[in-house]
């Protein structure tokens, strides 16, 4: 049940991303009462399935020419921790199915071992881990490690029947996550590769691709940016730090389009998901302002900036 502990409310989704979301409502809510002029539209979109890729949200939308359409910039309420996202990471998540051929241990030669295949594909991909490690985003993210282009291994790893059994099938997962440098369709391409070499040395492999979505990133300079970093410098009294966020964003869909688009919620990332999520009720109102106070500067200064 949800609660509230002195300013904060704790439940699960507070954090990610529904007191955000309640922050961009009052926001137009606000600009809509105090009755500001705007040269141009002020737009929700509140759309599921974000966390398992966005395909029946955002992507959807995008599919059917309704998303960003003549838009100036964009903004979404993820918990950023108090920083500025300009940039996020790009996926691809992959499920790699290794077949054999089942047979009793002590018939082991009629078998074939799918375990051995899966050694030998997941020994070819630590070949390409090691080159892909050795990359770093020129965005700012911290700790330094984190600045690395990412290759996991055995996300999730499956298979066999029994100890005394060839085992005839094994699965495990890729995440493969691509700094904002690269680009996906080279990376796919390079993954790829490494498995028809394997098909072709005699390893049945087969891959399904779980999650596939490009990186993004807007530089500091841009007048989106430059819009929310002076609206949370009048707000929290405090300097807009710019990072690159660790994971996939909604952001990536409107970049695609030629819009501008920003992460930035009152939500902490460290607390989402979790048992114990919490949100500041002081952090939602203030973001309420950044928001309101954002999409002033960008569309009614524009009539000042045309006079």
């Amino acid at each position: 049940m949800p609660r509230r502990e002195g300013d904060n409310l704790f439940g699960r989704g507070s954090a990610d991303m529904k007191g955000g979301l309640a922050a961009m409502i009052y926001a137009a809510w606000a600009i809509q009462e105090a009755r500001v002029a705007l040269d141009g539209r002020l737009g929700l979109m509140i759309v599921p399935d974000e966390e398992t890729g966005g395909a029946r949200g955002a992507g959807r939308l995008a599919e059917a020419g309704a998303l960003g359409v003549d838009g100036i910039g964009m903004l979404t309420p993820e918990p950023s921790s108090g920083a500025v996202w300009n940039a996020n990471r790009g996926a691809l998540s992959l499920k790699i199915t290794v077949r054999g051929k089942s047979a009793h241990v002590g018939l082991h030669f009629e078998g074939t071992n799918a375990f051995e295949g899966m050694m030998a594909v997941a020994n070819r991909l630590l070949e390409l881990k090691r080159d892909v490690e050795t990359r770093k985003t020129r965005f700012r993210i911290a700790p330094e490690q984190a600045r690395n282009s990412i290759l996991l291994l055995g996300g999730t790893c499956s298979g066999g029947t029994n100890f005394n059994s060839v085992p005839g099938e094994m699965c495990f997962t890729i995440d493969r996550r691509i700094n904002p440098e690269e680009h996906l369709e080279q990376e796919k391409a390079r993954l790829f590769a490494c498995f028809e070499e394997l098909v072709k040395g005699g390893v049945d492999v087969e891959v399904e691709i779980l999650q596939e979505g490009r990186a993004a990133g807007l530089s500091e300079e841009a007048p989106l940016a430059r819009a929310l970093a002076k609206s949370v410098a009048a707000v929290t009294g405090k300097p807009a730090v710019f990072e690159l966020c660790p994971g996939l964003l909604e952001t990536r869909y409107y970049a695609e389009r030629g819009v501008p688009a920003l992460a930035y919620g009152p939500g902490l990332l460290s607390v989402s998901h979790g048992p114990h999520e919490f949100v500041s009720a002081r952090r939602v109102c203030d973001c309420a302002a950044v928001y309101a106070l954002t999409a002033i500067e960008l569309l009614a200064g524009r009539n000042d900036k045309d006079s």
